[in-house]
């Protein structure tokens, strides 16, 4: 048996634990246009298909209007047939230069557009849908929009806010767009404690109650680990995922996953800042759902949301967090070496 203090939790390293699932690669392009080309082209995007000119995006349920987000100018909302989306496309061409070939070369290498067999280019896939779709940018550090993503507004019992990509990386000259980040607020700078929580409309939610925290958002819990890591280096990280990391073991394994590569972190820079895992009344799903309810928050150390886990989740954290005694002890040797 090994005691580590850090999370006072004894990990036994011959148990037996599950075999971690394969992960589905992330399709990202190899030619991805630069960050101000996408920026660009997502804005115009949003400016012509404006979210406030939807009124299921706004006031339907999971809207912009019921998550207490008041500036609808920085959501879109995606045409639901391809014929419509065909138009936009056209549209967005007029209002770019053509490359040297003279054919509209704004759309290459951003995540969503694509080339059909007569040359024309399209967006996103080759099918009408039956929802509204909420166009959702994910923003980087330095104010950009590096992606964006589509929420489906039709409410299905049990089945609701389903999201996916704005994506093309299946088709012909298409490309997807990885797994970035969402900065709530990437004007301000990094010295406040960091909290990340899942997806863009719950972090625009949790910065508007929270402003004296630095929201992130990532895509799902086991995405964007390393840069949510960077962003918090040297600062208080605060997670805020949803509250089924307490009875979900990939939920909980990945979160643990979080941790993990964040005490590396600490150890390779030498700091000492604080985790805390941000809870709230489980009848609540999500933080934003929280506190647009008046919620209060709890946090926990790491040890203590170990023990709230369900048996089946702690031993898929467990067997994240097992080998950071082994870590420690061999990065403490190479510095005592040099």
């Amino acid at each position: 048996m090994y005691f580590h203090e850090g999370f006072g939790f004894d990990f036994d390293y011959n148990r037996i634990f599950y075999q971690p699932r394969k992960r589905k690669k992330t399709l990202v392009s190899r030619d991805l246009a630069t960050p101000e080309i996408r920026d660009k082209v997502y804005r115009k995007l949003i400016e012509l298909s404006p979210a406030s000119s939807n009124y299921e995006i706004v006031n339907g349920r999971g809207g912009l209007s019921e998550r207490g987000i008041s500036d609808y100018s920085q959501y879109g909302g995606l045409p639901k047939t391809v014929k419509e989306r065909a138009i936009l496309v056209e549209r967005l061409a007029e209002m770019f230069a053509k490359d040297a070939d003279g054919e509209p070369g704004a759309f290459a290498g951003i995540p969503g557009f694509w080339k059909d067999a007569a040359g024309e280019w399209r967006s996103w896939n080759r099918f009408d849908s039956n929802d509204e779709l909420m166009l959702i940018p994910f923003v980087g550090r330095d104010g950009l929009i590096q992606a964006c993503q589509i929420r489906f507004m039709r409410y299905v019992e049990k089945r609701s806010g389903k999201y996916v990509w704005l994506s093309s990386a299946k088709e012909r000259m298409g490309c997807g767009p990885g797994s970035p980040l969402h900065h709530a607020c990437p004007g301000e700078r990094i010295d406040k404690t960091v909290l990340v929580t899942e997806g863009a409309l719950k972090a625009a939610t949790t910065q508007r109650f929270l402003n004296h925290r630095y929201v992130v958002g990532n895509s799902g819990v086991a995405t964007s680990h390393r840069e949510i890591v960077e962003t918090a280096r040297q600062r208080l990280l605060e997670i805020a995922f949803d509250n089924d990391s307490f009875t979900n073991p990939h939920v909980a394994r990945a979160m643990a996953a979080l941790i993990r590569l964040r005490h590396s972190d600490q150890s390779s820079f030498a700091y000492n800042k604080e985790v805390r895992i941000v809870t709230w009344d489980r009848k609540l799903k999500g933080i934003d759902e929280a506190l647009l309810a008046g919620v209060p928050l709890q946090h926990l150390t790491v040890a203590e949301w170990l023990k709230c886990l369900r048996p089946e989740c702690v031993e898929q954290a467990i067997q994240q967090l097992s080998s950071l005694g082994r870590k420690e002890a061999a990065v403490k040797q190479r510095h005592e070496r040099v």
